[in-house]
């Protein structure tokens, strides 16, 4: 499990697997980060857990990834039925002391136009950008390559491509 732990006010950001917490008071934490195995120019299902455990809202803004030409935070019903809608969202609105998960179902995020294919089992960068209101803040993740599930659609994303399972 690839882990991040951005801490707001005195601390500076913390990257890197397992981190149990940080010192001060307000703090996001990201968890459980995989894209989906998708082929060249493909796209990819990005999942991650976010934590809001500071004392304000924060806005997630954007998802993106150095190996993919662009994303989009979207909303859908659920990416593995085929009989759905993808809408893309602005920003996700997350309330202290809520977690939001980033997922096929409902809220998710997806990277698109990748430059090469993902292969399951390697690792690749994700940016996270985000705002409590105050400033805008990101974190670079290290995201798992899983197997993209069985009827993975991105219909609506500009390419209408399935995940490739590899």
């Amino acid at each position: 499990m690839w882990c991040a732990v951005a801490t707001l006010g005195m601390s500076s950001m913390l990257i890197g697997e397992g981190i149990a917490g940080a010192a001060a008071k307000s703090k996001i934490v990201f968890s459980d980060a995989t894209v989906t195995a998708a082929p060249r120019e493909g796209d990819s299902a990005v999942v991650v857990r976010i934590s809001n455990d500071s004392r304000g809202p924060i806005s997630l803004t954007s998802v993106s990834s150095p190996r993919s030409t662009s994303s989009m935070i979207f909303y859908d019903e659920n990416m593995c039925q085929g009989n759905h809608s993808m809408s893309q969202l602005a920003n996700l609105f997350i309330e202290p002391g809520h977690a939001q998960t980033l997922a096929l179902k409902y809220q998710g995020a997806m990277l698109s136009g990748l430059h090469s294919a993902l292969m399951r089992g390697e690792t690749i960068p994700i940016v996270l950008r985000w705002s409590d209101f105050h400033s805008v803040h990101t974190v670079t993740l290290e995201a798992k390559v899983v197997r993209a599930p069985k009827g993975l659609k991105f219909l609506g994303s500009g390419t209408g491509m399935s995940g490739m399972r590899m």
